[in-house]
């Protein structure tokens, strides 16, 4: 389990430092954007390649940031923050696990009405009009998203946490932060779902000793929620 881990341990500084490195080279990158073209991130353009834009910058600036601050700087290189060789039954157990979650949330969604699926879908249309746009949204989503997520709010926050707070708290606080990144006004309990699968991508990766395990089911759950707005 990568919070115990003898050689190494994620530090305030660690994660004060990748937050502020990421955040700078997003915003850096993404004015050299908007610069190249004004309109990549206004409204007229599609969600979906907005997202596209998005992923590419989120997952350049923690790769980049974690590099910088963690990963060339330790006898671990990139498995401080648990990117080690996975058990391929641990991938099995995290994406069948994904499955479950997303079936469990959606019949959830019919039968109470959250509104969860049709809000998504409204959401993605436009980019979801050829069979091309939603596979090319699938591999953002559900392949290339999942990296920088799981580096940052498992690899890093939550090996922080873990030290700090212990198993329990560190599942629970780390829950709660990556839940915030569900926020959606239009529906308050999307946020809910977020805080459970937090939860249980940061008991996957605690449990298999790989970020691979968590970078898997997300990667999953995502894949499962856009196959259902587009086919479903």
């Amino acid at each position: 389990m990568n919070i115990e881990n003898p050689y190494y341990q994620i530090t305030l500084r660690n994660v004060i430092g990748i937050t502020l490195f990421s955040v700078l080279i997003f915003v850096i990158a993404g004015v050299i954007l908007v610069q190249l073209d004004p309109t990549i991130f206004t409204p007229g353009r599609a969600l979906g390649d907005r997202m596209l834009w998005v992923t590419f910058l989120a997952t350049g600036s923690v790769i980049g940031a974690t590099a910088y601050v963690v990963g060339v700087r330790t006898p671990m290189v990139w498995g401080v923050v648990g990117l080690i060789r996975p058990d391929a039954r641990w991938i099995l157990i995290g994406v069948a696990t994904a499955a479950a979650l997303f079936f469990v949330g959606e019949r959830m969604d019919a039968l109470l009405g959250f509104g969860i699926i049709e809000n998504t879908r409204a959401n993605y249309a436009d980019s979801m009009t050829t069979p091309m746009g939603v596979f090319l949204l699938i591999a953002v989503m559900g392949f290339i998203l999942p990296i920088p997520l799981e580096i940052y709010f498992r690899g890093i926050l939550f090996n922080y946490l873990g030290r700090l707070l212990g198993f329990e708290g560190a599942v629970g606080f780390s829950a709660l932060i990556y839940g915030l990144t569900y926020f959606n006004p239009a529906i308050p309990i999307y946020m809910a779902y977020g805080i459970i699968h937090g939860a249980v991508l940061a008991i996957l990766y605690a449990r298999s000793g790989s970020l691979w395990t968590a970078i898997a089911a997300n990667g999953a759950l995502a894949s499962l929620i856009l196959a259902k707005i587009a086919w479903g």
